[in-house]
């Protein structure tokens, strides 16, 4: 109950004022206008928290301007619109309410504009220290908690600073407690919000709690203060004019709450807006998901992936009139067309010279509106020829605009993956059915199915992985453009800067699946694929020097095809094991005896190479000259490397008595410049038990890449064991031939510059213009290879195990493999469909086979039978990728960490002597298939 003044003083003003002098003015609060200040605040917290979720760096334009917006919404709104929303609903009744007396709180304009802007700064500050870096952390999430705390103090105590007709006082205990109450709430609020935005959960009702906190930081410290103040008049103030001014105060109520009005008003068009916004966008990224996208899968040296801060990553749509369900069957990987892109992205450069010309050629079919036809198409071709070609140009306009999107040049742009995702065929709110079925990852369900499930696919995404790095600016792709040397926007700043977001797969997965209309389990599988295809999959991995016993193991498929057993985290990489004590070159004694063995089984090389170990145990070691030892370390080094294999490749029980020694010895680049000691590869060949009714399952919409809970169509029994799984023998042929710089690689190439000519003509305005882009005219590049010399490469560190330890494989990707240049070309795993025929290669001395932009590739000519070549002392150089090696064993890791500038490229004859090999290996098991397992598989395209 408040303590009134005698009754002789409620109607003389100079009297209540004299009393209040010394005693408090009792409060009054109007209910509802407290509500409405608590709503203020949430609102103005809800948007700060919405504003700040788009925030990507502390630096750029963007950025900046999104940390100011943040700032007022905060400041003007959430803190300063709810405390005078507050205070301008407290009347002071300095008599009981039937006088109808009541005085007004009155504030200095000065100390009123202040109070908005020293918080203002104060909280921009604090949401700059937040988000400085890209990940949360907890202290600074802590410090910018409780600077935020005290802002919302500083704000509500120094409005009340200088009243112009009152005296302020106050509880200390309330003001500590307040400001605790300010500093702790806030703190919860902000390190919730920005730990949920980390992992991509804050979703709309999570947002909601968190601006909730927020408001709670502002409201409690409000009123608790508010609980603590007291207000006296002032003494020395002629009282009548005191009274006058205390009961006529209703006028600056009025300014402040038209003011606060009209900020709210901006601040809940704000908040539609930027919701219409977000819809729009899902929206766009809805539709993209029943088209056919290219998209950008960009992943630091740590394995986060570069994202958009709306829920997806860079991506193009490839605009086609084509008829979709024949253009989504050209994507199975085993198909010309996919296998055609999939070369294209090793080789970008051929790309830069027709940059000009393609955007030219988007702007004007933009402003024609005419999506029908390529450029320069012949209409009068067969319909299925002409889709192919449209399709195909589109792919390569659509990879343009998105290197530039990036800011990157085409050659920077990165690898194709060698599986696409089918998408549009989930709704986002379907529940994950398939991770309650199937918990457990499903890294052994090894067999990379081929045929698409079109029948419920909505559209495809087609992946170009790279490792961000020194990627060249887009700047390098138009002539005459500033081309500052040195200068490289691919880099995570620069990124940051420009609003996109680094962020772990497992967190951006759900997110991403949701938009993309895929399941998350899917999308779980599919990111990290990429991420392992991006640090090891088209990399060199057998150590300089070293020397390997590999398997090239083959098996009949669906439509006389064939699958090649390769490993899973590098599927351009056939099993192998390193030969401990046994280096470069093999001495002739070793070439010797692999000749002596030729065509031997498995069982029958492990046992001569024991019975020869045993016998030089029992030789008197005196007699036994320095020669003859290093072949039994050979031997003894063989027959540990084919235990290995047995016991990694276990579930074929009878491998030891199908492989058979091939007399070849491969010599191996270890290096992409060249120069670097090669290694040797002494290769057994076996054709494989045929899966189930000879026919390739169906696999799974991620199109090979296996999913939790996706049924693979296979019966256990044909799934290799981990890490091990099946390509499809056309697509390892292309990884190859992209890997050993072939003379098919070459012939790709120039038939592709050729198409790309007839596509894109040069076309000049003007004399001037003809003349400038004459000057600036790049040469055409023969080799799109060339570039490699001036690449840096990384040392190939090994990792020693122990002697009979067997198979060592790091399928876990806990080592970093080391990583070249995005604009260097590089080399892809596995899939199906080829128009490269291992009798392309050299090897055999036939043609190649080529499939050009326009055409259809050109049969290969048959191969006569592999010759034994053992001696010449280097045999056809698999450039499958094997990883770090040790003196005794071997271990499946690479670790990057220093590079070195190449040197001279004194081992490049090393590639023209490897061509081929896989035809030569093929030819040989045609031959010694006497089970018929290879009767009717073709060979070629």
């Amino acid at each position: 109950m408040p303590v009134w003044p005698p009754n002789s003083t409620w109607y003389d003003d100079e009297a209540l004022v004299e009393y209040y002098t010394t005693h408090a003015v009792p409060i009054h609060l109007q209910p509802g206008v407290l509500v409405a200040s608590i709503l203020v605040s949430v609102l103005g917290s809800y948007a700060t928290l919405l504003v700040l979720g788009r925030r990507t760096s502390a630096r750029g334009f963007r950025n900046l301007s999104l940390l100011l917006l943040a700032a007022v919404c905060f400041a003007a709104v959430a803190v300063w619109g709810m405390h005078f929303v507050s205070m301008i609903s407290i009347r002071l009744r300095p008599t009981p309410d039937y006088t109808n007396k009541t005085w007004y709180l009155i504030f200095s304009p000065g100390m009123t504009a202040l109070s908005l802007f020293v918080p203002l700064i104060a909280t921009s500050f604090a949401f700059w220290f937040m988000g400085s870096e890209a990940e949360f952390v907890w202290w600074r999430g802590l410090v910018s908690g409780v600077m935020v705390g005290l802002t919302i103090g500083l704000m509500h105590y120094s409005a009340a600073f200088k009243l112009q007709d009152l005296d302020v006082g106050y509880s200390a205990v309330t003001v500590v407690f307040a400001l605790i109450l300010a500093c702790v709430a806030a703190t919860v609020a902000l390190s919730l919000f920005f730990r949920l935005r980390e992992q991509w959960q804050d979703s709309f009702w999570k947002r909601c709690v968190c601006a909730v906190f927020l408001a709670a930081a502002v409201c409690g410290m409000h009123y608790l203060g508010l609980g603590g103040a007291s207000y006296r008049a002032k003494k020395n103030v002629d009282p009548t004019l005191l009274a006058h001014r205390l009961s006529n105060g209703q006028k600056q109520s009025n300014t402040l709450t038209i003011a606060i009005s009209v900020m709210c008003g901006c601040i809940i068009l704000l908040s539609i807006a930027l919701a219409a916004l977000d819809y729009l966008i899902r929206r766009d990224i809805r539709d993209k998901a029943r088209h056919i996208v290219v998209a950008s899968a960009a992943f630091d040296q740590t394995g986060k992936l570069l994202v958009r801060h709306d829920g997806t990553i860079p991506m193009q749509i490839i605009q086609t009139d084509a008829d979709l369900s024949r253009v989504l069957g050209e994507l199975d990987p085993r198909r010309p067309t996919f296998q055609w892109l999939y070369q294209l992205s090793f080789n970008w450069n051929i790309i830069t010279p027709f940059v000009p010309r393609i955007l030219r050629e988007i702007a004007t079919r933009t402003k024609k509106s005419d999506q029908s036809a390529p450029p320069t198409s012949d209409r009068s071709m067969n319909r299925t020829a002409w889709e192919q070609l449209l399709f195909r140009s589109r792919f390569v306009e659509a990879c343009v605009l998105l290197a530039h999107q990036l800011d990157l040049s085409v050659e920077s742009l990165g690898v194709m993956f060698d599986r696409v995702l089918t998408t549009g065929t989930r709704n986002p709110n379907a529940p994950e059915v398939a991770d309650e079925k199937n918990p457990k990852g499903d890294d052994e369900s090894s067999i990379h199915g081929i045929t698409l499930r079109l029948h419920s696919s909505e559209g495809v995404m087609l992946f170009i992985v790279r490792t961000i790095g020194a990627g060249a600016p887009a700047a390098h792709d138009v002539p005459g453009a500033d081309k500052q040397i040195g200068v490289s926007t691919d880099n995570i700043d620069s990124y940051l800067s420009r609003g996109y977001r680094l962020t772990e797969t497992r967190f951006f997965s759900k997110t991403l699946a949701d938009n993309m209309g895929v399941s998350k389990s899917e999308m779980d599988v599919f990111l990290s694929a990429c991420k392992t295809y991006a640090k090891r999959g088209t990399r060199p991995v057998v150590q300089a020097g070293g020397a390997y016993l590999g398997l090239f193991g083959v098996r009949p498929a669906a439509d006389n095809g064939l699958d090649v057993l390769v490993y899973n985290f590098a599927r351009h990489q056939i099993p192998a094991y390193r030969l401990p004590d046994v280096g470069y070159p093999l001495t002739p004694a070793m070439r010797n005896f692999v000749r002596d063995c030729a065509n031997l089984s498995m069982g029958e090389v492990l046992q001569k190479c024991n019975d020869a170990v045993q016998e030089a145990e029992a030789s008197d070691n005196e007699s036994t000259m320095s020669l003859d030892e290093t072949l039994y370390e050979f031997q003894a080094a063989i027959a540990v490397a084919v235990e290995a294999l047995t016991t990694a490749l276990r579930c074929w029980p009878d491998l030891q008595l199908t492989a058979r020694l091939s007399p070849e010895i491969l010599d191996l680049p270890t290096s992409e410049a060249d120069d670097k000691v090669p290694a040797q590869m002494i290769m057994l060949e076996v054709v494989l038990g045929a899966p189930e009714a000879r026919i390739t399952p169906v696999q799974s919409r991620a199109s090979g890449v296996q999913a939790p809970g996706v049924r693979s169509g296979r019966h256990d029994s044909d799934k290799p064991p981990p890490p091990f799984v099946y390509t499809p023998y056309n697509l390892f042929t292309k990884s190859q031939g992209m890997l050993l710089r072939s003379r098919a690689c070459n012939d790709y190439c120039r038939g592709t510059q050729a198409d790309l000519a007839r596509l894109y003509p040069f076309v000049a305005s003007d004399v001037a213009t003809e003349i400038e882009e004459s000057d600036v005219k790049r040469p055409m590049v023969p080799n799109p290879f060339d570039s490699i010399t001036s690449a840096s490469t990384s040392k190939w560190n090994a990792r020693v195990g122990k002697l009979g330890k067997g198979l060592a494989v790091d399928t876990k990707g806990t080592a970093e493999a080391a990583f070249a240049s995005p604009d260097t070309a590089e080399h892809p795993p596995i899939s199906p469909g080829s128009d490269m025929d291992g009798e392309s290669y050299g090897g055999g001395g036939v043609a190649s086979s080529i499939t050009t932009l326009m055409g259809a590739a050109a049969s290969p000519a048959g191969a006569g039978p592999r010759t034994n070549n053992s001696h010449l002392g280097h045999g056809k150089p698999l450039s499958f990728h094997r990883t770090e090696a040790s003196e005794d064993g071997f271990d499946i890791r690479s670790e990057g960490g220093t590079a070195d500038m190449p040197g001279p490229p004194v081992y490049q004859n090393i590639r023209s002597k490897t061509e081929g090999w896989f035809t030569r290996s093929m030819r040989t098991m045609e031959r010694n298939d006497r089970g018929g397992l290879l009767q009717g598989v073709d060979l070629s395209d």
